[in-house]
């Protein structure tokens, strides 16, 4: 069933878009029923701000009184990790965490700039004990009155979001009392949200100068959701909610259908990428996932128009896709993962493999044992090689160039947000050309001052 939504913004000017009621993967005999998720809207743009605690985006992180390095960050893998560099928590990977310590000890984020903090937020694995919470302007010491405290808690399991502002600050500190040592993953600090976050993206730095090939591959995630990555299809669940699942808020969730059997999902990135690692973060239940890479949507998908399903080829195009897919047992065996993982509870997984070229995204949850439950999914993020020397944009625009769109980007956009000409970010798969030195300006001419006398001036006749 679909409904038809019209949404007026600004003066007058309206938006169409169709929302669909997804049905669960088990209303079909065989294979997975998928439906279109509706594009982004300029309403939806407050429930995604935008995490500014990341390395892209010039931020830093000091774990007190000790830390370690970057260059001793271990990836997670399987949902395994005993990493102990604290600058795991700027990264984009919501699988790679922090080993909290026992007893007293702060991490200081510092951003790139003095921004309007508006929540700070985090995944808890285990940890327990007390957390408060400061911001200020400047770099002070522990003790001086410049620090606001801003909030003070027991840590719990599971997502801690932290309501901090909206205040002005350049540096958060989190100052931890554990009584129990544990791990930590997916920190963020969110800036008040604004349409702008979407429509003139942060330039983003995807090049690190560090000694651990681990560092750089997990700092720039191309499922960024302020740039170009959608949640595409998904077999059941409230599809406007489907972006949940790359919006980098690790207190957000998508919910499938409960009694799915086997909750999917595709995200298409925007444009043709080049991965080699994929991790998400999920409900902790016993099972497996799969993991793929596709160029274009499955050619012999089926539909109930078989006059709407076509492939979408990498190059961007002014298409419509089917509203609904259904990928039959057939279709599904045709498709080869990148990998799988057996969830043994942990509620994460990250597979890594060889560089592989594409556009979708698919992940495809098999649950031990349906149960009454709705399955739930809070992040996926997808990481490839970067380019040195280059930042997001500059690899973008130089992509751009190579696929030949005449610098228009419109990928099943009916939205303002999805319509806007947004430059492109992102680790590209071609470097840019070089732009030579700019022409030198004339010399400034010698300046000389002569002073001059006014005239003089004689009395007034009356």
């Amino acid at each position: 069933m679909e409904i038809m939504n019209t949404n007026i913004i600004g003066s007058g000017l309206k938006l169409l878009f169709l929302s669909a009621v997804a049905l669960p993967s088990f209303a079909v005999a065989s294979g997975v029923f998928l439906q279109k998720a509706p594009p982004l809207t300029v309403e939806q743009a407050p429930q995604f701000p935008e995490n500014l605690a990341r390395y892209h985006f010039g931020a830093d992180v000091k774990a007190l009184p000790a830390g370690n390095s970057a260059t001793k960050l271990e990836l997670s893998s399987n949902g395994e990790d005993r990493n102990t560099s604290e600058a795991a928590l700027l990264c984009d990977d919501p699988t790679t965490g922090y080993q909290l310590p026992a007893g007293r000890s702060s991490i200081l984020v510092s951003l790139a700039n003095i921004e309007n903090i508006a929540s700070v937020s985090f995944l808890n694995d285990g940890a327990k004990g007390h957390l408060a919470i400061a911001i200020s302007n400047a770099n002070v010491p522990a003790d001086s009155p410049e620090w606001h405290a801003v909030d003070s808690r027991t840590l719990g399991d599971g997502a801690v979001a932290v309501k901090v502002g909206p205040g002005e600050a350049k540096y958060v500190r989190l100052s931890f009392d554990i009584v129990g040592p544990g791990r930590i993953a997916d920190f963020g600090v969110f800036a008040t949200p604004a349409v702008s976050d979407f429509t003139m993206p942060r330039p983003r730095k995807v090049s690190f100068e560090s000694g651990s090939v681990g560092f750089a591959l997990i700092n720039y995630s191309f499922t960024d959701l302020h740039v170009h990555a959608r949640a595409l299809y998904a077999s059941s669940g409230d599809l406007k909610a489907a972006n949940r699942m790359i919006d980098d808020q690790p207190g957000s969730t998508y919910l499938f259908a409960a009694g799915d059997s086997a909750p999917t999902a595709v995200i298409d990135l925007g444009r043709e990428c080049t991965l080699s690692r994929i991790s998400a973060i999920y409900a902790p239940a016993p099972g497996t996932v799969e993991f793929y890479v596709l160029n274009t949507l499955p050619a012999n998908a089926e539909a109930s128009d078989q006059s709407q399903v076509r492939q979408i080829s990498n190059v961007i195009q002014r298409v419509d896709l089917p509203s609904s897919i259904k990928l039959s047992d057939e279709s599904l065996a045709t498709l080869r993962p990148v990998g799988s993982v057996v969830s043994t509870g942990k509620g994460r997984a990250a597979v890594d493999f060889p560089e592989t070229k594409g556009r979708y995204l698919m992940l495809k949850w098999h649950p031990a044992s349906v149960q009454g439950e709705a399955f739930s999914v809070a992040q996926v993020a997808a990481f490839g090689p970067s380019h040195r020397g280059q930042n997001a944009q500059d690899a973008g625009r130089g992509e751009q160039s190579a696929d030949a769109t005449g610098g228009k980007e419109i990928a099943d956009g009916k939205s303002i947000l999805d319509n806007k000409d947004i430059p492109r970010e992102g680790p590209g798969e071609a470097e840019a050309p070089a732009e030579g030195p700019p022409p030198s300006l004339p010399g400034v001419p010698p300046f000389t001052f002569i002073p001059q006398a006014p005239p003089e001036v004689g009395p007034v006749s009356r």
